[in-house]
């Protein structure tokens, strides 16, 4: 990461608003994990008007363990990029960067910061640059602090 960035550290109040639309909330109350448990603290934060939402069922919780906790991780994101790159490499450069980010369109989106990058994200982009021979670090125009909400699939691999 750029040590000339400054991060933006996690808001104090979390915001619902960055709670992505396919995540699962839970409402379970009698959880021992509740409050370490992203899906919990989502919940108590759904804005009053929201009346409908996919949750967990309290039987998933069994011998204290539930297959859907989502322990609460903060990451720092980046948004934005550019392409400081040598006139020779921009155009394979910029097709495997298109590819690695699902398109034309997700290309522009992270580039102009719309869509926040992950910490893996982030270092698959320097490590394709350096396969180039640039020893820069990519100069990614902002860092944040921000929550890692976890798909199902993805919390079955690490376990």
């Amino acid at each position: 990461m750029d040590s000339n960035k400054d991060i933006k550290p996690l808001k104090r109040q979390f915001d619902f608003t960055d709670v992505p639309s396919w995540y699962v909330l839970c409402t379970n109350n009698q959880c021992p994990m509740q409050t370490s448990c992203l899906r919990f603290l989502a919940a108590q934060n759904a804005p009053d008007h929201l009346e409908i939402a996919t949750c967990v069922m309290p039987k998933t919780l069994k011998g204290g363990q539930c297959r859907w906790y989502d322990k609460r991780t903060v990451v720092v994101w980046a948004a934005g990029f550019s392409d400081c790159v040598m006139k020779k490499d921009y155009t394979a450069m910029r097709k495997g960067l298109t590819r690695y980010l699902h398109g034309v369109k997700f290309y522009y989106e992270y580039k102009r910061g719309d869509r926040p990058l992950s910490p893996e994200q982030q270092q698959w982009i320097r490590d394709f640059v350096k396969s180039y021979g640039y020893e820069w670090e990519v100069p990614f125009d902002s860092y944040y602090e921000a929550y890692i909400y976890h798909h199902l699939a993805l919390l079955k691999e690490n376990t």
